[in-house]
């Protein structure tokens, strides 16, 4: 290893930003860690929410939007894709509020049910 290769990995190595975002990383990983128990609380409520009223609840809803958009900063933060410091030291996600319909569509499992007696019928 060459003088010049040795003293850019020293650089390397004592880069004060490098150690910094290991400190950031480590709190985003296990931002990211309590964020799977928070998913699953929102998914088992949606699914009861679901069961009970027939439809999605629209604060579920959105909250998991903006929890996915969340995630996707998260895993770019952690593998170097993007500089954005996520929350919370930056904003919270916003999540576009188009089609907030999530219903059960009794309709649907009749016409799949029809699929699949025609192609045992073929």
């Amino acid at each position: 290893m060459s003088d010049h290769e040795k003293s850019e990995l020293e650089q390397h190595l004592t880069a004060r930003n490098t150690w910094v975002r290991l400190v950031y990383m480590l709190l985003f990983g296990l931002i990211f860690w309590l964020g799977s128990i928070v998913l699953t609380l929102v998914v088992v409520l949606q699914f009861l929410h679901m069961l009970i009223a027939g439809k999605a609840n629209d604060n579920l809803l959105q909250f998991g939007r903006q929890l996915g958009i969340y995630y996707r900063q998260l895993i770019d933060f952690l593998c170097y894709a993007d500089e954005y410091q996520p929350f919370p030291f930056g904003a919270w996600p916003e999540a576009e509020s188009g089609q907030n319909k999530a219903t059960v569509k009794p309709s649907a499992q009749k016409k799949t049910a029809k699929k699949k007696a025609a192609k045992q019928g073929n």
